[in-house]
């Protein structure tokens, strides 16, 4: 939603200066300019306080320790310094149309915009990140908007934008969480013209009713009734988070790391033991140092997308080469036939941008692996569907056809095992649990990528579509699995009573966040067109506060967020007490996504 620049300047001044200090009104429309202002205000805790032009009233209502005023002309930021005075520390002007915040990074605690986002000549997504740049880590932005329900809108008021509410959510996405939501009511529109006609008097029960209706629609979340939406929000951190992510899979192992020093290579998993009350638990990890074949080479093909992307650099690049090394070294000795396709298509991908980013050397890994796998497995496992992902990586880098031809391949066998309802079936009788549904979208997102068949992007939107209509919770956590019958339901149910381990479908799990992500990722880049942004926020912001637990990164105290809970929030299921490199790979992944450029 860029700025309509249409209106004239002179025009737009005029708007400029009259907001900062509205006229008298009636009741009922005082009314609204007072809700939004109460309902915003409760929102803000003090500390350094950005007001982006509101009305003169909202910011004399601000209390903060320094208080900080952008508006979006000169002439408006003069006259209201006039109007407000020392009640603000510092006045300032911005271009509305390229609206660029004249603070430093962190700058501030809390920001607050009551109105300016009405305006169709203020480029609102700039503004937004913005905001989220000059906020500091924990910072909140409160602002409202109008929607259609507004009787403003029936009157047709043309320099007012009104936002549907996945419209005014989707200004946020993907880079801010909710926190609060309030839905301020308005009468309709000739019900509102007439109760206006009304002398003041008259006018004042219908004030505590709509404050009483603004009340009700904020309760039961009736977002399509409300006239005006007031929301507070604050940025995810995802480069932070990234960083964090890093230095987790490179630590040493004897520093809560996933870092084996002795072996020079990337740890399977750390196990954990509850070491006080469940309530506020502390955890003991220690190092799991099996080899799977299976989480390793997912945290190594992580760190390489990141290393390729323009974020990356080269300070683990010592630590990449001697996992390069590693499994070179283990492919050579033989143990290739032990390597399952949801090792070996990670691998593929791994050794493919370690040509790119290091030497040509390990190109030579990546065929050797293509090669056996493509002889080895038939896509009539989920899992087989990594193979074709890893395999776009090194179509991309060679000079033939014939891993291009591979890949169309597969791309067809993956696209029979597809039903209408936008679910893949393949012969596992875990197919359709989340993680292979993921899986199947970003092998399948890739193929359709590198071999140009674009006419099968359809059917990457409809799985993404199934998967957010059915097994996206309110709380924006991922269902394992969606269609269980209701019998093995209370069986089940039954058993976990008498203290029986939960069933599967009871688990929430971090890794079901960024697999989602990175399927939305590779759609897009494969030129998918349906906008999942408001769904990836959800499903981000569930691991950094929306969980049952609140923040999952916290709560581990890796650096990394926790493995899973339980819907009835739980962390002491034995055989799930641990955290693998295989999901510190895709939330690698998923964070250098979202903080590409688009």
């Amino acid at each position: 939603m860029c700025a309509e620049s249409a209106l004239p300047t002179v025009t737009r001044d005029a708007i400029l200066r009259k907001w900062v200090r509205q006229p008298p009104t009636t009741p009922l429309i005082q009314q609204l300019r007072d809700e939004e202002r109460q309902r915003a205000l409760a929102e803000l805790d003090g500390g350094r306080v950005l007001d982006l032009a509101s009305e003169a009233n909202v910011t004399r209502g601000v209390s903060a320790d320094s208080l900080t005023r952008v508006d979006f002309s000169d002439d408006a930021s003069s006259y209201a310094s006039e109007t407000i005075g020392d009640a603000v520390d510092e006045y300032q002007s911005a271009d509305p149309e390229r609206p660029t915040l004249p603070f430093a990074d962190d700058a501030f605690d809390a920001a607050v915009s009551i109105g300016p986002y009405d305006w169709k000549f203020l480029d609102v997504e700039s503004l937004t990140a913005e905001v989220g740049r000059v906020l500091d880590d924990g910072g909140k932005f409160v602002f409202s908007v109008p929607t259609p329900r507004s009787p403003y809108a029936a009157n047709g008021w043309p320099d007012n934008h009104y936002y549907e509410p996945r419209e005014a959510l989707s200004l946020l996405a993907p880079d801010w969480r909710l926190l609060d939501a309030d839905l301020v009511f308005q009468y309709p529109y000739y019900v509102h013209m007439a109760l206006n006609a009304l002398p003041a008097n008259l006018q004042e029960p219908f004030v505590g009713a709509a404050e009483r209706a603004s009340d009700e629609l904020t309760a039961r979340e009736r977002w399509d009734d409300a006239s005006y939406l007031v929301l507070a929000a604050e940025p995810l951190d995802y480069r932070g988070y990234l960083d964090d992510a890093l230095d987790c899979l490179f630590r040493p192992v004897d520093e809560n790391g996933f870092w084996d020093m002795e072996d020079e290579k990337i740890l399977r998993g750390l196990d954990y033991e509850i070491a006080s009350d469940d309530e506020n638990p502390e955890f003991e990890w220690t190092p799991d140092d099996r080899e799977l074949w299976r989480y390793a080479p997912f945290g190594l093909m992580g760190a390489l997308q990141w290393r390729v992307s323009a974020l990356g650099t080269d300070r683990y690049d010592d630590e990449l080469r001697s996992t390069l090394d590693y499994f070179a070294d283990e492919i050579e000795s033989g143990t290739l036939s032990a390597m399952p396709s949801y090792g070996i298509g990670p691998l593929v991908c791994a050794f493919s941008l370690a040509a790119e980013v290091f030497d040509a050397t390990h190109e030579r890994v990546a065929w050797e692996l293509f090669e056996h796998s493509r002889e080895r497995f038939d896509f009539t496992h989920a899992e087989d569907s990594l193979l074709a992902y890893g395999w776009s990586y090194l179509a991309e880098r060679e000079s033939g056809s014939v891993v291009r031809e591979a890949l169309s391949e597969a791309l067809a066998l993956m696209n029979d095992r597809l039903t209408p309802d936008g679910l893949f079936v393949f012969d596992n009788h875990t197919t359709r649990r989340h993680q292979n549904q993921m899986y199947s979208c970003w092998g399948f997102a890739r193929a359709i990528e590198v071999t140009g068949q674009t006419g099968y992007l359809e059917n990457v939107e409809r799985v993404l579509e199934r998967t957010v209509d059915e097994r996206m919770r309110d709380d924006g956590a991922f269902v394992w699995e969606d269609e269980v019958s209701s019998i093995r339901r209370a069986r089940r149910s039954a058993t976990k009573r008498l203290g029986f381990r939960p069933p599967y479908w009871d688990f929430l799990y971090e890794c079901h966040q960024t697999f989602f992500v990175n399927a939305v990722a590779h759609y897009e880049a494969a030129g998918g067109e349906r906008d999942f942004d408001r769904e990836l926020s959800r499903a981000m912001a569930w691991i950094y506060g929306d969980s049952s637990r609140g923040d999952l990164v916290e709560l581990s105290e890796l650096g990394v967020p926790m493995r899973f809970l339980t819907v009835d929030d739980r962390l002491d299921v034995d055989d799930q007490m641990y955290k693998g490199s295989y999901e510190i790979g895709s939330y690698l992944m998923a964070l250098t996504n979202l903080l590409a450029e688009p």
